[in-house]
């Protein structure tokens, strides 16, 4: 399988050996990493020239100059009108370049100080910048691919989802009825997991529809909303030994108006994505107002740890319908940061 190209530019060549040694042997998505060394920004250049596929660059911003990093920066975007390739700038000198500066001026993707820098902190930021990557190649891929809606093979795809989700409908509120009974704890607790469990495969077959459906507005309370989801994912936590909690913030109205199945397929999505990654670590639930006016921002997180980053089909999939419902409500699924949290931007209405 082809490796993922990573350009490292740097005029030390310890940096160059630490980053070997950071990435020996390491894959993402199945793929192994291919460093590229280059210790100019001449050199630079003329790999960036020869290899059209790099999906990233580690950047050291001093060089032949003190700004021969930034200089390289312009070169990608600019002159080799390059947006694909992912940006990250290292150095040892940031007086020579104030991140505030660098971030609000140039088109990067990141920006680390090498004092500051742990072979942790260098993966995630390499993980995330690939990932970043690969989304704008799939997104690309797709604009460019005709609809295959017609397709007999997604009609028949169509077909077995509607015909799923028939069959689990009732299901369902069979064991939501089966909560209300009166019930020994034990059949109460059973009643309950069975409910959860229901509810997680009904997302689980709402991943199989592609189609665009129109958005249903109705008043949603919030906190009632996380006690569900907190009951939805208890066995399972109970099971392997994490804990999940959420916070709503203050700031927020007790009541939003927005399509609350969506939001509840939003929040199970999230939460499954965040378990794959959190590597039994404990998660936190959040929702706040966004620092865009108007916007609900919801997130999942993990209170401790270093997160795994999980490259199974899986995985891509939970991300890819985690960001469908978001488009669908006219919001957006925001980059996966270092710590691992996903976030959600949702327009209030």
């Amino acid at each position: 399988m082809n490796p993922w190209k990573v350009l490292v530019v740097d005029d030390e060549e310890g940096i160059h050996g630490i980053t070997r040694m950071i990435f020996r042997g390491y894959e993402f998505e199945q793929r192994p990493i291919e460093l590229i060394s280059a210790m100019s920004g001449a050199q630079a250049r003329e790999l960036l020239t020869e290899h059209p596929d790099i999906a990233l660059a580690l950047l050291d911003v001093v060089m032949e100059n003190d700004d021969e990093g930034l200089q390289l920066v312009e070169y990608i975007r600019n002159q080799l009108n390059n947006r694909d390739i992912r940006v990250i700038l290292r150095t040892g000198h940031p007086g020579y370049a104030p991140e505030s500066q660098v971030i609000v001026n140039y088109d990067i993707n990141d920006y680390l100080s090498k004092a500051e820098l742990s072979a942790s902190r260098l993966l995630t930021s390499v993980v995330v910048a690939l990932r970043s990557f690969r989304d704008i190649k799939n997104a690309r891929l797709q604009a460019a691919t005709p609809s295959l809606a017609a397709t007999p093979d997604n009609q028949l795809l169509k077909g077995v989802t509607q015909q799923l989700n028939q069959q689990i409908r009732p299901i369902l509120k069979l064991s939501q009825k089966l909560q209300q009974m009166d019930l020994n704890p034990v059949a109460k607790d059973l009643a309950t997991d069975l409910h959860a469990q229901h509810q997680r495969l009904q997302n689980s077959i709402g991943m199989l529809d592609l189609a665009d459906q129109t958005a249903k507005t109705s008043p949603l309370r919030l906190t009632p909303l996380m006690d569900e989801m907190l009951s939805t994912f208890l066995s399972q936590s109970r099971r392997e030994g994490w804990l999940l909690d959420y916070r709503v913030d203050d700031a927020l109205p007790a009541q939003i108006n927005t399509d609350p199945e969506r939001i509840r397929q939003i929040l199970i999505s999230a939460i499954e994505l965040a378990i794959l990654q959190a590597n039994g670590e404990d998660l936190k639930l959040s929702a706040e107002p966004s620092v865009q006016p108007g916007q609900l921002r919801l997130s999942v997180a993990l209170t401790d740890g270093q997160p795994v980053f999980s490259s199974s089909p899986w995985a891509q999939q939970l991300q890819n319908h985690l960001q469908r419902l978001c488009q669908q409500l006219q919001g957006e699924l925001a980059e996966m940061d270092e710590s691992g949290a996903i976030h959600c931007q949702i327009p209030l209405l």
